[in-house]
């Protein structure tokens, strides 16, 4: 139907060693900065790889450090503001016993002076 061999349709391309070669040697690579430079994310990866003379997608450098389980951990960028061991009184819940039955019975705001933190 198509004038083509069978076996040409289930023809499957033998795998490039080469390319399996050049996967391993930038997998290295890349091992070698992630452990010099523990922080490093794939973007600085993929500059310091182009500064030594690799030209690389940074797609490619991201998967790699993927599959390698070579992506960095993010630092929190927040600090915890509660403390909740200070030696201030602490107001009783007024409506902890009251039956709220309908709208605007009652209302409820925070009036606590924020601490900066050390």
């Amino acid at each position: 139907m198509l004038n083509m061999a069978r076996s040409s349709y289930y023809y499957k391309k033998a795998p490039d060693f080469q390319k399996e070669e050049e996967d391993a040697d930038l997998r290295d690579r890349i091992e070698s900065i992630a452990v010099e430079h523990e922080c490093y994310g794939y973007r600085r990866v993929t500059a310091q790889l182009k500064r030594d003379g690799l030209d690389v997608n940074h797609k490619r450098v991201q998967r790699v450090m993927r599959q390698e389980g070579l992506i960095c951990k993010l630092k929190k960028r927040w600090i915890n503001t509660t403390d909740s061991n200070h030696p201030y009184p602490v107001a009783p819940n007024l409506l902890k016993e009251a039956k709220i039955t309908g709208v605007n019975q009652a209302w409820v705001a925070d009036i606590s002076v924020p601490q900066k933190a050390a």
